[in-house]
C-alpha cells in the first residue's frame, strides 16, 4: 500500500506543468488561457477544456515579450496585458512548435514581426468564427484563426482546421449567432492546439 501511495504522489507531481516566467518564452510560442466572458464560457464547455483565448508570443531584442492577439481587433500588446485578461486563479498554458526531428522549431522574431505588421495588424475581430470572413479592412480573424494563419507561414507542417460543432447549450449558440450556428464549417478552438503534433507543452505561466 505504501508503494502505491508514493507512486501515485510521484505520478501526480511529475504530471504537473512546469512553472514558467516571461523569460522562458520564445517568439512563436502559443499561449492558451481561460477568459471570464459569456462566449468564452460557451467555448470552454463546447470543447471540454479550460481555454477560450489564445495568442502568439513575440520576444524583442531587449527580452520584452508582447502578444499578437485578436480582441477588439488584431493587435500587439504587452504580455502583462494579455495575462490580465485571464480568469482569476487560473494559469496560462504555453505551447511551442516542434521541427520534424522533434527539436524546438525556431521562428525568427524579425520575420514574424514584419509579417504580422504587414498582413494582420489592425484587422477586425470575427465574431462569426468564419474561416474566410472579411470586411472593409480585409480578412477578419478570431484568436485561433490568427494563430494558424500567422504561424503557417513558418511551420514545417501547416496547421489544419476541423469541422466546427455547437452542440452543448445549443440554444445559447443560436442566440449568440442570431440564428443557426456555422455547423461543420472549418475552424479551430484554442483547445485544438493542445492535441496538434506541431506543438509540445512547455509549461504554464
Amino acid at each position: 500500500m505504501r508503494f502505491n501511495i508514493f507512486t501515485l504522489i510521484f505520478l501526480l507531481l511529475s504530471n504537473r506543468a512546469q512553472a514558467l516566467t516571461a523569460s522562458d518564452l520564445k517568439t512563436g510560442d502559443v499561449l492558451l488561457q481561460s477568459v471570464p466572458c459569456y462566449i468564452c464560457s460557451l467555448i470552454e464547455i463546447e470543447e471540454g477544456a479550460p481555454y477560450s483565448h489564445s495568442g502568439v508570443a513575440w520576444v524583442a531584442n531587449d527580452g520584452s515579450v508582447s502578444m499578437n492577439e485578436v480582441w477588439v481587433d488584431v493587435d500587439q500588446i504587452p504580455l502583462s496585458d494579455f495575462l490580465a485578461k485571464r480568469k482569476a486563479q487560473t494559469q496560462t498554458l504555453v505551447l511551442r512548435a516542434i521541427a520534424n526531428d522533434g527539436s524546438d522549431f525556431v521562428i525568427d522574431p524579425e520575420s514574424l514581426q514584419t509579417l504580422f505588421n504587414q498582413n494582420f495588424l489592425g484587422h477586425s475581430y470575427d465574431e462569426d468564427f468564419l474561416w474566410n470572413n472579411s470586411d472593409s479592412k480585409g480578412e477578419m480573424y478570431y484568436c485561433s484563426e490568427l494563430i494558424a494563419k500567422l504561424l503557417n507561414y513558418f511551420l514545417p507542417n501547416p496547421i489544419t482546421t476541423k469541422p466546427m460543432h455547437f452542440t452543448h447549450y445549443r440554444e445559447d449558440w443560436i442566440k449568440y449567432f442570431h440564428g443557426t450556428p456555422p455547423d461543420g464549417q472549418p475552424g479551430l478552438s484554442p483547445a485544438d492546439f493542445t492535441t496538434m503534433k506541431q506543438f509540445r507543452t512547455v509549461g504554464e505561466i
